[in-house]
């Protein structure tokens, strides 16, 4: 009975969304066919925004608006890239409880272009409500689902003097903003003579804000390794200190995990040791604005990268 009233949603759902485009729009028709046509307690959808996951169209009561990467079932299913079913949500370790009603839930990641952006929540006042079933059909109507605008991400990259990085790394197709400054340091406000010193803790680096629909981080951060050299240690070309240390720092924990399996395959090509830190972002300073964008505005200025890595970030295209 389950399955032939899923087979028959699942073909309405489909002529419905034929030719549709407008993400909200669609996943809230979704919401409304599947919560009309079992009576669920809760149905609807949270998409992924700024490192969260933010509360969209949905039937039923008022729901959590935020939840994080990894926390509640929402927040594993993002992280895991998997549907998750929970007979009895009092038993699933670090459930949010948005209401003491729900007893049973099933969450399905909407994965596009091998990102996730959105997860299907589905809640049930019910225990064991829902089984494999539910995570097959439902996996197969959230991949009808038209393919929803990706927001544009950012990663903080450190690859030694940021005048000759931000260069590089500006010209990579995808790359939408850039801005060097200092990060990951233990003072407020720096300034570039402060930073000099090698007494602030900060390092030289790359703001970079990026359309994942054309780069993906995991090909910025491979055209990244290409201008540098991982296994040198607070040094790359000509300058050294602290301040030229090789990094990547992060905001959105989903990232780390991308981060992780690029470092580790660069890894494999070296017999020594990367020094490329990874970590989460803690601060992150703009530099004085003749810093900013500095080899536009001064051509022949000092740059230790070579000339050729230019010109191959000029023809660099994801194509995975």
């Amino acid at each position: 009975m389950k399955e032939e009233k899923y087979e028959l949603l699942y073909k309405q759902i489909a002529s419905l969304l034929e030719g549709e485009t407008d993400a909200v729009a669609t996943m809230s028709n979704v919401a409304a066919m599947i919560h009309d046509a079992f009576r669920f307690w809760w149905t609807g959808f949270y998409h992924v925004s700024g490192g969260e996951l933010l509360l969209g169209p949905f039937q039923g009561p008022v729901a959590c608006m935020h939840i994080g990467y990894g926390k509640g079932v929402c927040g594993t299913a993002w992280k895991e890239r998997r549907t998750v079913v929970v007979p009895d949500v009092e038993q699933f370790p670090g459930h949010i409880a948005c209401s003491s009603e729900s007893r049973s839930e099933i969450v399905v990641p909407v994965v596009q272009r091998g990102v996730v952006v959105a997860v299907l929540d589905i809640d049930s006042r019910e225990l064991g409500t829902f089984d494999d079933v539910d995570a097959q059909w439902l996996e197969k109507i959230v991949a009808l689902l038209p393919p929803m605008p990706l927001a544009e991400q950012e990663i903080y990259l450190a690859a030694g003097c940021f005048w000759g990085a931000e260069k590089y790394l500006k010209l990579i197709e995808g790359v939408t903003f850039t801005e060097v400054g200092f990060a990951n340091g233990n003072t407020e406000n720096p300034t570039y003579k402060e930073v000099y010193t090698d007494q602030t803790g900060y390092a030289e680096t790359v703001k970079l804000r990026y359309n994942p629909a054309v780069a993906s981080l995991r090909f910025l951060l491979e055209m990244y390794f290409k201008a540098i050299d991982p296994t040198s240690l607070n040094k790359q070309g000509e300058d050294e200190g602290t301040r030229y240390r090789t990094g990547i720092y992060y905001t959105d924990p989903a990232d780390r995990a991308i981060i992780d399996k690029v470092v580790a395959d660069e890894a494999k090509k070296y017999g020594l040791p990367l020094q490329v830190e990874v970590e989460p972002l803690r601060n992150f300073y703009p530099a004085e604005e003749y810093h900013q964008d500095y080899l536009d505005k001064n051509p022949s200025g000092y740059c230790h990268l070579p000339v050729a890595l230019f010109e191959l970030a000029k023809k660099a295209k994801d194509t995975k």
